[in-house]
């Protein structure tokens, strides 16, 4: 049963469906925003993705699958936007760190690759309107879901559900030692690490037990350096990819020679400054 301590809290199914407003307020905010687009493109993606985590949570018959699939193209529209940009982010960290000598024009190229795609997104879609409507949708049927009838059994069978398939990507990356295998092991312990948030601030919303709150929350933080470490790898990835799609130059041309030499022990390293996933 779903149980409270206090008469006036809301049922964890109602809090959830809370945090899942919560979260459609904020996707709608990142796509308004005009002067910050980077980050705004940052906190959309998060949004998506933490509204399709919450999805997993709602009892099975709940309309759900056209809505997961619209989060997730709406998240994928902007990956080669925040690619450019993970690579700016990537170059300036090395740089810092005298990873790799470089002139500083090498920046300016990077900066002037990722605007150029900003600016054609942009032209194509103004201001994000399509995707703002987009947005709208998924906010109509968000609010229009059954949040209360989710259960706490259902939503720990759900945690548990992701966390096999989280330890079997991690046993196939250690395995096959593939970029594609770290990106899968990655992908799902962010998601055991969103789950295990979402759930921890329902289940106080909830006034439940402390117990498991702290326990999620434990768990939660351990994911995240694990995340923040995979990420790193992610991020290194998409720079050696962006250097192979900038304009030929003396700089961009030394720049490859070095990454072939190093990126083995670059892309395995610690980062040299933690970065924000």
């Amino acid at each position: 049963m779903n149980k409270t301590k206090h008469d006036d809290a809301p049922t964890l199914g109602s809090a959830l469906g809370i945090l899942a407003a919560r979260e459609c307020r904020l996707l709608q905010r990142a796509l308004a925003m005009r002067k910050k687009r980077q980050e705004g493109i940052h906190q959309t993606r998060k949004s998506c993705r933490r509204l399709r985590c919450l999805l997993r949570f709602l009892p099975t018959g709940e309309p759900t699958d056209a809505l997961d699939h619209a989060l997730k193209q709406l998240a994928r529209s902007f990956s080669p936007l925040r690619d450019a940009y993970v690579a700016v982010r990537s170059a300036r960290l090395l740089v810092t760190s005298h990873e790799i000598q470089t002139a500083t024009d090498i920046i300016k190229t990077f900066e002037s690759y990722s605007d150029h795609l900003l600016g054609d997104a942009l032209h194509d879609d103004p201001h994000w309107r399509h995707r703002r409507a987009q947005a709208h949708h998924v906010v109509t049927a968000c609010s229009a879901l059954r949040w209360e009838d989710v259960r706490p059994s259902a939503t720990k069978k759900t945690l548990k559900r992701a966390t096999r398939k989280m330890k079997k990507a991690k046993k196939d990356a250690v395995a096959l030692r593939t970029t594609a295998a770290h990106h899968r092991w990655r992908r799902r312990a962010r998601m055991v690490r969103y789950q295990l948030e979402l759930l921890r601030k329902a289940r106080r919303m909830a006034d439940m037990k402390k117990r498991r709150i702290k326990l999620y929350g434990e768990q939660a933080n351990h994911l995240a350096t694990i995340t923040d470490q995979l990420g790193w790898r992610q991020d290194f990835q998409v720079f050696v990819k962006t250097v192979e799609l900038l304009p030929d130059s003396a700089d961009v041309s030394a720049l490859r020679k070095s990454l072939k030499a190093k990126s083995t022990d670059w892309s395995t390293s610690k980062p040299p400054c933690a970065p924000t996933h």
